[in-house]
């Protein structure tokens, strides 16, 4: 999930220092106001520091773990194998739109308990804040933040956001602008890091169907595949954390954010040999793709389990295909040769 912040004073580099500024959550806190163009609430757990985002922690937990996402592994598994028929039965389709997008909010609407909001969702298209125009604007989410919200304190719904609107944090129930920040994580977070991993995953087999080959040949490396994935294509590249706790706070100083760059340890060549090749022999991949610390990624599970199940269907299915056309930002400077954002990707079977 992308966050907008003002531009940051410094950025720490480097898996080293990054896996200690991300355990340093004295110095470099996580209390600080996101999007402050499009939201003027907060994005919890993420933005709000130990022992308080713990408590927050512990009571979404349930709906993360892994047991939870597993059972869901049957529903996904449909999802997966009917889009890839529907997609590859015309020629030349987007990625992003016709195949990864659909998948995922497809994969929360199962987890989520909200089939009926699919369609809404994939309107809204990438990207949240951008789902009325190409200006950044919150109405979007928050409209339907606050519909879901009254339909969960009229008790007119059986879902998660029901639940998650009656959970207590010491004792006392959430506020709606919790919900809100809860519920907008939920459906940010897990929308277009997943979206842009699933895209990585059809660029980079379009582009080397050797390494689909070695996958279909040993389906032990599957859990290698994965995490390499996740290390190359980084979805979510920095985020910013900040010197001076803001909430309280009185005239800020305008150097307090500091960025923290999991992409440059996701490179770090102390760490992974030969970084920006893909290599499903890697063997141990310490990568910070889901951060590093207290601020570890809740949603670690739904995104390896959705990305295992989506790999299957793709060896199970004996399809190959190429790039004909692509669209991409590439990160600059180092990490040239590494996908930031896939404005669009046509592929063709062959």
């Amino acid at each position: 999930m992308s966050v907008h912040y003002p531009r940051a004073s410094t950025t720490i580099t480097g898996h080293k220092s990054v896996r200690e500024a991300l355990r340093a959550t004295d110095i470099y806190s996580s209390d600080l106001q996101g999007d402050a163009d499009v939201r003027d609430y907060r994005q919890l757990p993420l933005e709000v520091d130990p022992p308080r985002h713990h408590l927050y922690r512990v009571a979404l937990a349930p709906y993360f773990v892994k047991p939870s996402i597993e059972k869901f592994v049957p529903e996904f598994r449909a999802h997966a194998d009917n889009l890839l028929k529907k997609f590859f039965a015309t020629d030349s389709q987007d990625v992003g739109a016709q195949l990864s997008l659909p998948l995922v909010m497809q994969n929360l609407g199962v987890i989520y308990r909200r089939p009926q909001d699919v369609a809404e969702w994939m309107s809204w298209g990438p990207d949240v804040w951008t789902a009325a125009s190409e200006k950044r604007d919150g109405k979007v989410l928050h409209d339907y933040l606050d519909l879901i919200y009254a339909e969960a304190m009229q008790g007119n719904s059986d879902d998660v956001w029901s639940e998650i609107a009656h959970l207590e944090i010491e004792g006392k129930q959430i506020s709606a602008a919790e919900f809100r920040g809860i519920a907008g994580v939920m459906l940010a977070g897990g929308r277009d890091t997943v979206v842009k991993l699933f895209n990585g995953i059809m660029w980079h087999f379009g582009k080397h169907p050797e390494d689909l080959d070695l996958l279909r040949a040993q389906p032990e490396l599957m859990s290698a595949v994965i995490q390499e994935f996740l290390r190359f294509l980084t979805p979510l590249p920095v985020m910013n954390r900040t010197t001076v706790p803001e909430t309280g706070a009185e005239n800020l100083p305008d150097d307090r954010y500091v960025g923290i760059s999991f992409i440059s340890g996701n490179f770090d060549e102390s760490v992974f040999t030969d970084p920006f090749t893909i290599d499903f022999n890697r063997g141990r991949n310490p990568h910070l793709s889901f951060g590093f610390g207290p601020h570890t990624c809740l949603g670690n599970h739904i995104a390896e389990i959705e990305a295992r199940v989506f790999l299957e269907a793709l060896m199970e299915s004996g399809l190959q295909w190429k790039i004909v056309k692509e669209e991409i930002r590439f990160h600059g400077g180092e990490f040239a040769s590494v996908p930031d954002h896939f404005a669009s990707l046509h592929i063709a079977k062959i």
